[in-house]
């Protein structure tokens, strides 16, 4: 009865998010999950939210690890920054999961929603990458 009322919600507040038209069932990012399952299947792949959740708390994870050398590149506190990184996996959820449904490759989903996250971070930091990759690899 929880899960349902739960969705129940979720789907008004959906609709009164995007204007009464139905939300895709892919636009609620999952919450970050270091413990999501992520058994493989025959063809290899696993659950896409599965994934999607464990990537983020793997970001979470390696922000908090970030050296302040690194952090220095970003030009943020390291609480804007770890904000910044969940903030560009949530915008990208909605355009990695939906055409990987119902699971995935995870090779596919690091380099997808790396990738994406990624250019979303910068783009959101105001970050030329080519600058901050070389402030990046000379922090190393």
């Amino acid at each position: 009865m929880r899960a349902a009322l739960t969705l129940t919600c979720s789907l008004f507040i959906a609709a009164a998010l995007t204007g009464g038209a139905s939300a895709p069932a892919a636009a609620t990012p999952p919450a970050a999950n270091d413990q999501a399952n992520l058994e493989r299947d025959a063809q290899g792949k696993v659950d896409t939210d599965a994934m999607f959740a464990f990537m983020r708390a793997r970001s979470a994870t390696k922000g908090e690890a970030l050296s302040e050398k690194k952090l220095q590149c970003y030009g943020v506190s390291r609480a804007q920054f770890l904000a910044a990184v969940d903030a560009s996996l949530v915008a990208c959820y909605p355009r990695i999961a939906p055409e990987n449904r119902p699971r995935m490759l995870p090779e596919n989903a690091i380099s997808a929603l790396g990738l994406c996250a990624r250019e979303t971070l910068l783009a959101g930091l105001k970050l030329d990458p080519g600058t901050a990759n070389a402030c990046i690899a000379k922090a190393d």
